[in-house]
């Protein structure tokens, strides 16, 4: 794990899974991983998660309503209060994780992107990187990235559509963020996108506790697994492995520099 970035794990969804984050997290520190983002998915989550993640000067923090949310009633007004009230005396770095789904059909397309839009306008307002969820949206994703310019960067996360949104968020300056799923056997199309990224625009995560790599699929996946996942990483892109570490930990501080 020495080195090792999981640009993208949710703390207090793994301790709903039943795994101890705290025996967790001490484990990580102990092998000298690289850190890397807890990422929130609700406005009142920030607290807990800063409560858990404090100890460890490696771990930064995102905060935000995802997509889900707007499944709700309660106006986009009200819900983007909540989350400037949570958020309003914690140290965070990104604003994340939010975006468009429209797979899941939460509430509309309609108010899935004004909740979307209101939370880009925040991290605007605060200097902040932005951590987009994206899943069959890719039309409206690629509208909503030409329409700003996104001078503080951000992270397309656990990154699975298709080339057109991979070039258009490339030209808008974000970094390209892979999962577990590069690892399945069926997968040669996302590996051929991971092989097309740019070096410097690359990161890798494990989405935990979902998305867990081969041959650990079917269990809940934590920042442990990353292994796996830099592995075929640098097996793709047919370089060693600690250069891959290297360019990824400069790609991460580079971004975090901006946040």
């Amino acid at each position: 794990m020495h080195g090792l970035i999981d640009s993208h794990f949710h703390l207090l969804e793994m301790q709903k899974k039943g795994l101890d984050v705290e025996e967790l997290l001490g484990r990580l520190h102990a092998s000298s991983w690289g850190g890397g983002i807890d990422i929130g998915v609700a406005p009142e989550d920030l607290a807990s998660r800063y409560a858990l993640a404090s100890p460890y000067p490696e771990i930064r923090l995102a905060a935000g309503s995802g997509p889900w949310i707007a499944d709700s009633v309660e106006p986009v007004v009200e819900i983007m209060a909540r989350l400037e009230q949570h958020t309003a005396d914690i140290l965070f770095d990104f604003i994340g994780e939010i975006g468009l789904d429209y797979h899941w059909n939460y509430g509309t397309p309609a108010r899935q992107r004004d909740l979307f839009e209101a939370q880009i306008l925040f991290a605007f307002r605060l200097g902040k990187p932005v951590i987009i969820h994206n899943r069959d949206a890719d039309a409206d994703m690629q509208a909503i990235l030409r329409a700003h310019q996104w001078k503080d960067g951000g992270i397309m996360h656990c990154f699975s559509s298709s080339e057109e949104l991979l070039e258009c968020a490339l030209d808008a300056g974000f970094c390209i963020s892979f999962a577990g799923p590069i690892t399945y056997r069926k997968n040669s199309r996302l590996r051929e996108l991971l092989a097309r990224v740019p070096l410097q625009s690359l990161l890798l995560e494990t989405d935990s506790p979902y998305l867990s790599p081969e041959p650990f699929r079917g269990r809940p996946n934590t920042p442990l697994r990353m292994q796996e996942i830099y592995d075929t990483a640098a097996h793709v892109r047919c370089m060693d492995r600690a250069e891959l570490i290297e360019a990824i930990r400069i790609n991460f501080d580079r971004l975090c520099d901006r946040s």
